[in-house]
C-alpha cells in the first residue's frame, strides 16, 4: 500500500484553507473500511494456510510411516533382489532410509535362511537372519514405535511454517489505519493551519510512509 494518496488529500485540503468537503471525509472513511476488509481477508488466508500445512504434515507422517514400516518388514521377511544388476547400492540405500534404530530392530527380527546383505564396499548392512515368525510378531510393536519416532524426527527437520509475512502485512495495515484515523480526526475539526504547520504535518506523514515500505 502506498501513502501518497492520503498525504496528497491532506495537503490539498490544508492548503485550501477552507472547511473540509464532505466528499473528502467520505473518501477517508471508505479507505479505512478498505483497510479493515484487507486485514480481515489476509487473516482468513493466514488461517487457511496454517490449516492446510497442518493437514499436510499429518498426511506426510502417515505416508512415511507406512512406507518405512513396509520397507522394514520387507527386509525382515524377504531378501529383496536388485532392480538392476548395475545397482549394487540397494541394501545401503534402504538402510539409510530406515536409519540405525530401525535397522537394529530389523536385524534382530530377520527370519532364518535370509542371507547377509552387504553394501557397495563389502561392509555388512543387513545381517543373516536368525529369528522366527514368533520373534517377529513379538517385536512388531517395537518396530512400529521405532519407525514412528524416525518419521517424527524427520518431520521436524524442515523449517517451521513461516507466517511472518502475514503478520507484517497486518502490522502495516493497522499503522495505515491509525494514520487514516488521525487525518480524519483532524479534518473533523475543520481548522486552518499556516503553511509552516502544513509543511511540518506533511513531512511527518511522508516519514511514516517511508518507514512502512
Amino acid at each position: 500500500m502506498r501513502m501518497w494518496p492520503i498525504t496528497g488529500i491532506l495537503t490539498l485540503v490544508l492548503l485550501s484553507a477552507c472547511t473540509t468537503p464532505p466528499e473528502i471525509k467520505q473518501a477517508l472513511a471508505t479507505k479505512d473500511h478498505a483497510y479493515a476488509e484487507n486485514e480481515r481477508l489476509m487473516q482468513q488466508y493466514r488461517e487457511l494456510v496454517s490449516r492446510i500445512t497442518t493437514r499436510h504434515q499429518l498426511w506426510y507422517r502417515y505416508v512415511q510411516t507406512r512406507l518405512k514400516l513396509n520397507l522394514a518388514l520387507q527386509w525382515a521377511t524377504t531378501n529383496p533382489r536388485l532392480i538392476e544388476v548395475a545397482d549394487p547400492d540397494l541394501a545401503q540405500d534402504d538402510a539409510a532410509l530406515l536409519g540405525p534404530d530401525v535397522m537394529a530392530v530389523v536385524n534382530h527380527i530377520r527370519l532364518k535362511s535370509l542371507p547377509e546383505r552387504k553394501g557397495p564396499t563389502g561392509q555388512p548392512v543387513f545381517m543373516a537372519g536368525t529369528g522366527d515368525m514368533s520373534n517377529l510378531v513379538q517385536n512388531l510393536p517395537e518396530l512400529i514405535s521405532t519407525v514412528e519416532r524416525l518419521v517424527e524426527q524427520d518431520a521436524k527437520k524442515p523449517a517451521a511454517l513461516d507466517l511472518s509475512a502475514f503478520d507484517r502485512y497486518r502490522t502495516n495495515v493497522q499503522a495505515l489505519r491509525r494514520i487514516n484515523g488521525t487525518i480524519k480526526h483532524y479534518l473533523d475539526i475543520d481548522v486552518t493551519l499556516d503553511r509552516g504547520e502544513v509543511q511540518s504535518l506533511a513531512e511527518a506523514l511522508q516519514q511514516t510512509g517511508r518507514s512502512l515500505r
